[in-house]
């Protein structure tokens, strides 16, 4: 639950700061979406998922990565603080699909792509 509260006001943040970063955003996440998916289908294990998630969606990610970096910059952020911020974000968003895989593996479901 308080993984599900934290992405979400992540999400809400992302979403205030500007069009281009949570275009970015939606873009990452709509790809791990779509990896996730596939993967359901196919019947991958756990372990193979895991190790698919964390090298997916590399064009997607370097863009969110990029945006959130220069936005952290904007408020003022150093340049180490701003890529830990990025890479906790994106981490945060890659746990959250794999969690979802962990629960959805068995049953075949699937999650709705955002629009």
């Amino acid at each position: 639950m308080i993984m599900s509260l934290a992405l979400a006001m992540a999400l809400n943040m992302a979403a205030m700061k500007g069009d281009a970063l949570d275009e970015a955003r939606k873009g990452f996440n709509n790809c791990l979406i779509r990896e996730h998916n596939e993967s359901v289908k196919v019947k991958k294990s756990g372990s193979e998922f895991n190790e698919l998630i964390q090298k997916a969606c590399m064009t997607e990610r370097q863009s969110y990565f990029d945006l959130l970096v220069k936005s952290e910059r904007s408020y003022g952020s150093k340049q180490a603080d701003a890529e830990k911020y990025a890479n906790e974000e994106i981490q945060m968003m890659i746990d959250s699909t794999t969690s979802a895989f962990g629960e959805n593996a068995s049953n075949g479901g699937q999650l709705a792509e955002e629009k």
